[in-house]
């Protein structure tokens, strides 16, 4: 998949997804991005401390994978950035546009994966194997 510059990337692969009957799968890959918002999770109070950084960032790493929460493809992604100081930076990513491109690896999976509530982690977790 390749996304074009100023375009959001989480509207983007919902909308492949949803267009291409993707039941789930497994995503990889690199870029620039600007007008993004990480996050670290702390579990202790089951939330996410948010930082925005709207600069444009190299691309280095993209790690995530496809699932459905209430039926909707949810997206859940980690980045490593890298900053025009040439040190790295990352976690999870909630929201990113294209800076300059995005090249994008899809594994498609032949099962739809859903995730669930857990409320020790308060976080949706993914359901393998039928287990919650």
């Amino acid at each position: 998949i390749r996304l074009d510059k100023d375009q959001d990337v989480f509207q983007s692969l919902e909308k492949w997804a949803l267009e291409n009957n993707v039941p789930a799968g497994h995503l990889s890959g690199v870029g620039a991005l600007k007008n993004i918002e990480l996050g670290f999770y702390h579990l202790s109070k089951k939330e996410y401390q948010r930082e925005s950084f709207p600069h444009e960032a190299e691309l280095l790493s993209l790690e995530g994978n496809l699932t459905y929460v209430d039926g909707k493809p949810f997206f859940h992604i980690h980045v490593v950035l890298g900053g025009e100081d040439f040190k790295a930076f990352g976690g999870h990513l909630f929201k990113a546009d294209v800076a300059v491109t995005c090249e994008v690896n899809f594994r498609v999976f032949n099962k739809k994966i859903k995730r669930s509530f857990n409320e020790e982690i308060g976080l949706n977790l993914v359901n393998l194997c039928g287990v919650k």
